[in-house]
């Protein structure tokens, strides 16, 4: 299994967790882009960029040259209006020769770490995010990463489709009070190696 990163905390902008957006590949896309603070981001992409240059050095390497061509586009990011942004997904379906077509979901856990259902995650909602590193070289693009979207939490939810955290209604949090049930957060979600190998820029 690769080597799982947790983000910092941030502010989701058009995330696509409970449904996969289907409108620019059928197969579907799950996604997520959280906007962090400035130190939380350099933070961050620190610890991903140990993993990404050893990976670069490591395909130098096999391509007996001192550096190669690199993508244009990474997805931790600085936006056109400043944000500091990171930005994961992960595909809904992969097709295989040897196992047909795999079908993935994106773990959701509540803010004491139990496992849920994942409820309807819209822009604004308060997440940390679970990624995988996921390097590739495509000669026409380069070398890049994209980041794999294994799970999120939901510290503060605002629901798409009219829906509204609990702030929004006057609610804070209560000792002793209702939590969504489920799995720890600590337990142990494995990837099928042969899909989350695919050397692809997806």
């Amino acid at each position: 299994m690769s080597k799982v990163y947790t983000s910092p905390k941030g502010t989701a902008v058009y995330p696509r967790i409970d449904t996969p957006d289907t409108k620019f590949d059928e197969d579907g896309l799950f996604s997520c882009k959280l906007h962090v603070s400035e130190g939380d981001f350099k933070a961050f992409e620190a610890q991903i960029n140990k993993e990404v240059e050893a990976a670069y050095k490591a395909e130098c390497s096999s391509q007996g040259k001192d550096k190669v061509r690199r993508a244009a586009s990474t997805p931790i990011r600085i936006t056109d209006d400043g944000d500091y942004e990171i930005f994961a997904k992960q595909k809904a379906k992969v097709h295989t020769k040897s196992k047909g077509t795999l079908e993935f979901s994106v773990a959701c856990y509540d803010s004491t770490g139990n496992k849920i259902e994942t409820p309807k995650i819209g822009s604004g909602s308060t997440l940390k995010s679970a990624v995988e590193v996921n390097t590739w070289f495509v000669p026409s693009q380069g070398f890049g990463y994209t980041l794999r979207l294994r799970a999120v939490q939901v510290i503060d939810l605002v629901e798409y489709g009219g829906g509204a955290s609990a702030g929004n209604f006057g609610f804070g949090a209560e000792e002793d009070g209702f939590v969504g049930e489920g799995e720890s957060f600590n337990e142990t979600f494995k990837a099928n190696d042969e899909a989350q190998a695919s050397n692809a820029p997806f």
